[in-house]
């Protein structure tokens, strides 16, 4: 299995520190304010070099809540395999999910060294559906700027990003083509990939609490 949760340009966004953010940014002029917003308040709150690491998780999963629509993009990761599994797994499968993400990017939050986080434009849908906030990070260092695309669904005034696209790269298609090739190769048993996932979940734990 590859590494989990997704590709590695979508890892190195993270380590930029600009993803997760920001509680009860709600009702913002439009979604390219709320994801600016959202990396801004990131980098104040997590980026902090004076908190534990567990302060830090801590922070950065209520983020993630506030910021992301977690359970519905665990949801189309999963598939087509998400029918027909009874609920227990389903939750389980959710918390691991989110597990995954703390354990494996929480800690990245603490190496920011600057890069700039901008706002290029907002893509608005003709009809009703998400919108498409494009943006840039640059490196502090003058190096390439790395495109990163954020979708935003918005809900009775509610913003949450439900997926992140970098260089072209969905992270949500990207993460389904890994979980449901997991899957597949297991008969098609999503306690196979629950397995992995508590696992590698683990893994990440000790090696953190071991550093």
């Amino acid at each position: 299995m590859r590494t989990l949760p997704c590709a590695q340009a979508f890892c190195a966004v993270f380590a930029l520190c600009i993803v997760f953010v920001a509680p009860s940014l709600a009702a913002q002029a439009d979604a390219g304010v709320f994801v600016k917003n959202l990396g801004d308040h990131a980098i104040r709150v997590l980026t902090v070099k004076e908190i534990s690491e567990t302060e830090r998780e801590d922070r950065f999963r209520d983020l993630l809540r506030e910021g992301f629509d977690v359970r519905r993009i665990g949801r189309f990761v999963l598939g087509r395999y998400a029918r027909g599994v009874k609920k227990e797994s389903i939750d389980e499968y959710h918390g691991l999910f989110e597990d995954l993400i703390v354990a494996t990017y929480a800690a990245r939050f603490a190496e920011y060294s600057g890069q700039k986080f901008v706002i290029k434009r907002v893509a608005k849908p003709r009809k009703r559906g998400d919108s498409i906030v494009m943006s840039e990070i640059k490196p502090h260092d003058g190096g390439p700027s790395i495109r990163v695309d954020w979708q935003v669904h918005t809900d009775k005034e509610m913003y949450k990003i439900v997926d992140v696209r970098v260089e072209g790269v969905s992270m949500s298609v990207t993460q389904r083509e890994e979980f449901t090739t997991v899957i597949r190769n297991n008969g098609g048993k999503v306690d196979a990939l629950l397995s992995i996932l508590r696992k590698k979940t683990q893994s990440l734990k000790s090696k953190q609490s071991s550093n």
